[in-house]
């Protein structure tokens, strides 16, 4: 029986063996896909779900995807210049390029004469009838070139020239005094404005801003004159622009807010609103926008801008017709470094720079503030973005969205400010610190509730991330520079956007040597990509780990 069993196994095995080897000299063969195809599913990924139980509510912001808090304007695309010859130059207008991405427009300084340096030397007196003398040839040149770049200008009617506020005396920025006979002043403006208008066209110079004067009362370097005398210098200014560019768009100087400089404050606003009028005689002058200047000391270890804004705005609600009107800041940065000291520098070039600049746009879309003009966020004699200019990257990934009410008790300079456009939902936090060896580092978790995540269970995220160790080149570039033996000047500020008020010129040679390697530190880096998170219990939560000086933009994809 044994016998007759194995026998019949092997027939069975040499039959099988027969089948497959027919099977597998066929033409047709099967794909190892095709077998496949049916039975095997992709893997199943978990997406990543945060739990906020036992969490310090104190960390936690809440953020209704619902709801609407208003646009994310663009309020970073202006920037000053006090020398609008340069734009006469190609080199110059080409080296511009690179920031088109986030400029659009320049606001030009101390066009009318009265400089230092002798530029724009329009006036040239009066004849024997008592009429201007005007030669404008320059400054339509200047003008014209400058319109090459395709950026749009902005006109400050300052200075005085200096014929007509003799006898001469020349302050921190040239002429600052009023005019002699505002006969003449009237005839010049006037003459100025015509100037434009016949050369561009009523239409186009109407969209043109005219700011009169410069931080007039910051005195005497930029007005040599009292409070009631710029008053006067305005309301006449303005009447005689009016009376060529009916439409125009003016607005008084932009006021200094250092508290203890500053000779005035908010009575401009009154004066516009409630006080008469030196050129009409009636109530009130014409004022299309309003305008500070703002500046931070780092030394100082604060940041003032609520404490700056807050009265200036409060003063503009009051009056129904300047309520809606936009509010700039026409001059902004950080005048000195950690150790007290100017330089040409008007920004930081760190992530101290970077953290203070998320924190002044969250205060700034609270104050409505519309523009804040910009000096330059780039490194000197380079492109290369410092930390602030890769915040303004973040901001541009983000503008023309919908900010949407968060809800937090956050503590000291920290926030969040998130973000719906285009099907996506964007978080940006900030953690800033007012000294630059602050060991203050801080987790917040972002809360989503809301209509806009209710439909979906998964997202994909995103984070690009600056600090000290992402997206900012300063700190090697310094740590280079002595390693070369470069001179350093002890006594020069500090960590600016501007090496050259830190170190000698061989700085440069440091830069030009090692530029691949700075231009991989200054890229926004991408530090989170694609990670899959999900809700629970209907709320989509996020753990963000910020260092003493961090922002961070998380991007979330719904699936």
């Amino acid at each position: 029986m044994k016998k007759s069993s194995t026998k019949l196994l092997s027939i069975f095995i040499l039959a099988f063996l027969n089948i497959a080897i027919i099977s597998c000299s066929k033409d047709e063969v099967i794909d190892e896909d095709e077998l496949f195809e049916d039975s095997v599913e992709d893997p199943v990924v978990d997406p990543n779900v945060i739990d906020l139980i036992g969490i310090d509510t104190d960390q936690i912001v809440t953020i209704n995807t619902g709801s609407s808090d208003g646009l994310f304007y663009n309020f970073w695309s202006t920037r000053p210049m006090i020398n609008q010859t340069r734009f006469n130059a190609s080199g110059f207008r080409n080296s511009l390029n690179s920031i088109k991405s986030y400029v659009k427009s320049y606001n030009l300084v101390r066009m009318m004469g009265g400089r230092s340096d002798n530029q724009n030397n329009f006036y040239k007196g009066v004849d024997a009838s008592g009429k201007i003398i005007v030669d404008f040839s320059e400054l339509i040149t200047s003008l014209k070139n400058f319109r090459l770049t395709g950026f749009k200008p902005r006109i400050v009617l300052d200075n005085v020239p200096w014929e007509m506020s003799l006898p001469k005396v020349d302050d921190t920025y040239g002429n600052s005094k009023p005019p002699n006979d505002y006969g003449i002043w009237r005839q010049y403006v006037n003459a100025y404005l015509q100037a434009l208008v016949d050369e561009f066209g009523l239409s186009e110079v109407k969209i043109w801003r005219f700011r009169i004067a410069t931080e007039p009362n910051y005195t005497p370097h930029h007005w040599r004159g009292t409070k009631e005398e710029y008053f006067k210098h305005y309301d006449i200014t303005v009447d005689e622009v009016l009376k060529v560019i009916p439409d125009a768009i003016v607005g008084p100087g932009n006021l200094l807010t250092e508290g203890s400089v500053a000779k005035f404050s908010t009575e401009i606003i009154d004066h516009c609103a409630t006080g008469t009028n030196y050129a009409t005689g009636a109530i009130g002058t014409k004022m299309e926008f309003f305008a500070l200047s703002y500046y931070e000391k780092l030394d100082k270890k604060e940041v003032r801008f609520e404490d700056v804004i807050k009265p200036y705005r409060d003063k503009l609600n009051s009056y129904s017709q300047f309520s809606t009107i936009p509010f700039d800041i026409q001059e902004f940065g950080i005048l000195r470094g950690d150790n007290g000291v100017r330089g040409l520098s008007l920004s930081d070039g760190t992530e101290v720079g970077a953290s203070w600049y998320a924190t002044i746009a969250a205060l700034a879309y609270k104050y409505n503030v519309t523009e804040i003009y910009d000096w330059g966020q780039e490194l000197q004699s380079s492109t290369l973005p410092t930390g602030r200019r890769s915040v303004t990257e973040m901001f541009l990934k983000l503008e023309g969205g919908n900010r949407m009410f968060a809800q937090e008790n956050l503590s000291g300079f920290s926030g969040v400010i998130p973000v719906s456009k285009d099907g996506k939902i964007y978080v940006l936090v900030y953690n800033h610190n007012t000294t630059r060896n602050s060991t203050n580092a801080k987790t917040i978790y972002p809360k989503l509730e809301g209509s806009q995540i209710s439909g979906t269970e998964k997202w994909k995220m995103k984070e690009w991330t600056i600090d000290k160790d992402n997206s900012i080149l300063m700190n090697e570039l310094y740590k280079d520079i002595r390693s070369a033996g470069v001179g350093e000047k002890t006594d020069g500020r500090i960590y600016g956007n501007r090496p050259s008020d830190r170190f000698e010129d061989g700085w440069k040679n440091v830069l030009n040597s090692n530029l691949s390697k700075y231009e991989n530190l200054s890229k926004l880096k991408l530090t989170v990509e694609d990670v899959l998170i999900g809700k629970k219990d209907g709320y989509l939560a996020l753990k963000v780990d910020l260092a003493p000086h961090s922002v961070k933009l998380i991007e979330l994809t719904p699936q």
